[in-house]
């Protein structure tokens, strides 16, 4: 009997576990392609793309190289990339939750930090 107390607490913890998304290796063609309005893949990708690919010390250009032209801000002479991870517009045209990635360099164009930059409404 003391047992079956027990069950819905497992239950619990099983359903936590199993709703984290599963992260995927980084991959410079579906990081690129953006699903009807978003990039829904991308965020899965982050782990791996800031452990393999963004090391401290890479230049700008092969950064923009590696994960594409910088779409958010079209200032040239920037020393940060943005990339849009996912915009949720809920049932408006304002949006009410965005996730970006940025890529911070260092005046002599070399990488100095990354992060993820997330905004809720």
């Amino acid at each position: 009997m003391r047992n079956y107390l027990y069950l819905p607490f497992l239950v619990i913890i099983l359903i936590f576990v199993s709703c984290k998304q599963e992260q995927i290796k980084f991959n410079q063609s579906s990081w690129n392609t953006r699903n009807d309005i978003d990039y829904n893949h991308r965020e899965l990708m982050i782990e791996d793309l800031s452990k393999n690919y963004l090391k401290p010390g890479m230049k700008f250009i092969e950064t923009e190289r590696l994960l594409g032209r910088n779409k958010l801000s079209e200032e040239r002479d920037s020393l940060q990339l943005k990339y849009e991870i996912y915009t949720d517009y809920g049932s408006d045209i304002d949006p009410i939750e965005t996730k970006n990635l940025i890529v911070n360099f260092n005046l002599d164009s070399t990488l100095a930090n990354i992060r993820v930059d997330h905004w809720e409404k």
